[in-house]
């Protein structure tokens, strides 16, 4: 039986057992075939040692990394662009809904404004009576007559081509207030004397 491949190339490199380095040395064929080996390594090791002429790694390298640097200007670009979308969106988003509010106080406020001259009506038709009053009814019709002037002079300083603010409102709503109590001291008081 003859050694392997792997045994006569371990015998060539010296790292073989002393059984196949003994079996190499006393069976020609074996022997034959190592020196044939040890032939090929020394033409293999006569060649001589080649370089490309020129090194292609940089280039593949710097290939990559422009690749890379690429991919982040994209990566940077749709995140830029979404960030862009998103903050459209808020925007609009925001937009409609100030609009809406703006549009809900400013109805409010229109219905307000219509009360008030409805009360304004409902008043004016009750204070024909010049009939002698209470002293206390007196004072409480004054101080309410008195609250709406300062409203109206508040409401004055907003001007007419503003938009309607929540203060504006809150102001309306006051006015709307007293004009109602003031109705409702008027019609008791007329309900009272007419008795």
């Amino acid at each position: 039986m003859h050694l392997s491949i792997d045994d006569l190339l371990s015998v060539r490199d010296g790292e073989a057992s002393a059984e196949a380095a003994a079996h190499a040395a006393s069976c020609p064929e074996c022997a034959a075939e190592l020196e044939r080996l040890r032939v090929v390594r020394k033409e293999l090791a006569a060649f001589p040692e080649e370089a490309p002429d020129r090194d292609l790694w940089p280039t593949v390298r710097a290939a990559a990394s422009a690749r890379r640097q690429l991919r982040r200007w994209v990566r940077a670009g749709w995140a830029l662009a979404a960030a862009a979308l998103l903050f459209t969106v808020v925007m609009g988003v925001r937009g409609g809904v100030e609009a809406w509010r703006e549009a809900q106080l400013a109805r409010r406020t229109r219905a307000l404004v219509a009360e008030s001259q409805k009360l304004e009506y409902a008043l004016r038709s009750l204070e024909g009576d010049s009939r002698v009053m209470k002293g206390r009814t007196a004072g409480t019709i004054c101080q309410i007559q008195d609250r709406i002037a300062l409203i109206d002079v508040q409401l004055g300083r907003t001007g007419p081509d503003r938009a309607a603010s929540l203060d504006e409102l809150k102001l309306w709503q006051e006015r709307v207030q007293l004009l109602d109590a003031l109705v409702n001291v008027q019609a008791t008081r007329t309900a009272y004397v007419g008795l």
